[in-house]
């Protein structure tokens, strides 16, 4: 047997290395295309992300395959190229251990009814902005203690098993900037969150920040601030990313976001009527909540703000420390609200408009396991709120049961449909043609990151 040169082999190996991907991607479109496997929500994400990677790659691709056969010219740029095509591979792993998780049992529903939160959060915004920019989040699992968005986390990087040959293209601020710029965001939820639904609704409070990120709002929210004539405007503006993404959690859920940030903010008594801060990015614990209360007066939710405040209060009291602040808060609350923000004010892209009463019927309905009635209440914001109720008002044990239903008639609602867009979309012929011409721009978006990288 005749030995085969090494710049044939080496080619080979090359050529399988870029295939790879391609034949993965593949599998992942035809798995998420398939009738009846739970996971058609998640097709035009994952087409809108291999042409991404595939314009990432597209100069490896075109150099190898002009290079004659045999030629040892391929050690001229082989390293380079086995780079680009790691950081590749190290991109699309990213989403791949969190696309993999999707097809556990244990997890799909629970999984999918977080994805249908986050999309129902994020969709009017993305329809008011910037329809074609990206693709609703993809909640994943995380052993943080919050839920958080990826966009801004430093430690995402550590999920990247970046070589010493790839390290200055996959670590730090370079590496950030490649993950803004992919067509889908990411939002983490911690493990046990999964498995104890009311936390969930923090999502909407990161769906705030991609928000922000994805359609460049950051402007606005600086020039709405500016407009208010604040007392501490620096102050303010240190927070200003944190505050608009819980005012936007008022907006999408309401008092159910609310009474899940009262629950996640709670801790010590002491800490609470003490803790004074005027710097940094997160204002105090209390002064959160203020705002979050007087968000809900503010967008005709007064009653819920009011029952909430009382269950705050009667454990912390009314806010004791930085109440100098309070003035400003008056001006903050209506300011990020309204905006505007590229001409419109928030309140007119996206709110929560269900009342208590019809809240609390759908999460009697649940608690009562009456799986047939709830069906005429398909909103999956609506149904989480009624998760938050529960969390709120049951007496008895956890209504795990009840809970339970809720995340399946969220679920049930996109199980077998396609979505573009966060829209469902019951046949993929239409929308094929559109999210067609939004994988040519996803090409090219492609391209752009491959530059970015090389830089």
């Amino acid at each position: 047997m005749i030995m085969r040169a090494l710049p044939s082999r080496r080619r080979e190996e090359l050529e399988a290395k870029l295939t790879s991907l391609d034949a993965e991607l593949e599998h992942w479109k035809k798995v998420t295309e398939a009738e009846n496997g739970g996971l058609r929500r998640h097709h035009s994400q994952i087409r809108r992300l291999a042409a991404t990677l595939d314009g990432l790659l597209e100069s490896v691709c075109t150099a190898v395959g002009a290079l004659p056969a045999g030629s040892s010219a391929i050690f001229d740029q082989l390293v380079s190229w086995e780079n680009e095509i790691l950081a590749a591979h190290s991109i699309w792993e990213i989403f791949r251990s969190k696309l993999v998780l999707r097809e556990d049992l244990h997890f799909r529903d629970r999984l999918a009814a977080c994805d249908d939160l986050a999309w129902e959060c994020y969709q009017p915004a993305m329809a008011a902005f910037a329809p074609d920019a990206k693709s609703p989040p993809l909640v994943y699992l995380t052993s943080t203690w919050s839920p958080f968005a990826r966009s801004r986390d430093a430690n995402f990087q550590n999920e990247v098993r970046a070589t010493s040959g790839t390290s200055g293209a996959l670590t730090g601020e370079a590496f950030q900037d490649v993950l803004r710029r992919l067509p889908i965001p990411l939002v983490g939820l911690p493990w046990y969150q999964a498995f104890y639904v009311p936390g969930a609704l923090l999502i909407a409070h990161e769906v705030g920040h991609v928000v922000e990120w994805d359609f460049d709002l950051s402007t606005d929210i600086t020039t709405a601030l500016t407009a208010a004539k604040l007392q501490y405007s620096n102050i303010w503006s240190g927070w200003a990313s944190e505050v608009f993404a819980n005012l936007y959690g008022c907006l999408t859920m309401g008092p159910a976001f609310v009474g899940a940030l009262i629950d996640f903010l709670s801790t010590s008594k002491e800490f609470i009527v003490t803790e004074e801060k005027r710097s940094g990015k997160y204002p105090t614990r209390a002064l959160r909540v203020e705002l979050a209360l007087r968000a809900l007066i503010h967008t005709k939710h007064a009653a819920a703000a009011q029952r909430l405040r009382t269950s705050w209060e009667s454990v912390y009291g009314p806010m004791a420390m930085l109440t100098e602040f309070l003035e400003d808060a008056d001006k903050v609350v209506p300011a990020l609200c309204e905006g505007p923000y590229r001409g419109r004010a928030l309140t007119s892209v996206v709110t929560f408009t269900h009342a208590d009463s019809t809240i609390e019927t759908v999460a009697d309905l649940a608690a009562g396991n009456y799986s047939a009635e709830l069906k005429a209440y398909p909103d999956p914001r609506l149904l989480f709120a009624a998760v938050q109720w529960l969390h709120e008002h049951q007496n008895a044990a956890q209504p795990a049961a009840a809970y339970a239903l809720l995340v399946g008639q969220i679920v049930q609602k996109g199980a077998n449909q396609f979505r573009f867009r966060g829209i469902p979309v019951d046949q993929k012929e239409d929308f094929e043609d559109e999210l067609e011409k939004q994988e040519g721009r996803d090409r090219a978006g492609g391209r752009e990151l491959r530059k970015i990288l090389l830089t």
